[in-house]
């Protein structure tokens, strides 16, 4: 789906019109008529502004994925994928055990350099099971978001001054 077609479903999902959205960006109704039609390219400088005044949580998903190409974490729309709050806890809590598993079948204590092809494979397994976790977690917190109605960019915003404060981030 073009980045035009998300922006339309995502605004269409927060209840907005055309007039309304670009009343909250430095853009006009036409100029956003036309990036949603694809008849003009959305520049790159505003796509941080019409994610944030969307905070739809599936937009941040596909924009993410449409900035960082293959290195983002996909927002889980899939047939098997059940976005009720309580069977996406069960799909986090089965994804991190895997996860959990698979991190205690490797050696963490031998050097990296001494590591066989076949230590390495299970390397790259872990490598997958953690993704897994992860992006059910993450996933997990737009649905949270949506359900709740919780801005996804204020509990950012929030988390990541929690990391400061932690020191985990600078």
């Amino acid at each position: 789906m073009a980045i035009g077609e998300m922006l339309a479903s995502a605004r269409k999902r927060q209840g907005y019109s055309q007039e309304e959205l670009s009343m909250d960006l430095p853009i006009s109704r036409e100029s956003l008529a036309k990036y949603e039609t694809g008849s003009r390219r959305l520049p790159n400088d505003m796509r941080r502004p019409i994610a944030e005044a969307l905070d739809d949580v599936e937009f941040y998903f596909n924009t993410w994925q449409d900035a960082a190409g293959e290195v983002a974490i996909p927002y889980f729309n899939g047939e098997y994928v059940d976005q009720h709050p309580a069977s996406m806890v069960f799909l986090v809590k089965k994804e991190t055990i895997e996860a959990l598993q698979q991190l205690d079948m490797v050696s963490w204590s031998k050097p990296i350099h001494t590591r066989t092809d076949a230590e390495r494979e299970d390397i790259k397994r872990v490598v997958g099971e953690l993704l897994d976790a992860a992006s059910s977690i993450i996933n997990l917190v737009g649905v949270l978001c949506r359900e709740y109605r919780f801005s996804m960019k204020d509990v950012f915003k929030a988390w990541k001054l929690s990391l400061k404060v932690r020191k985990l981030n600078k």
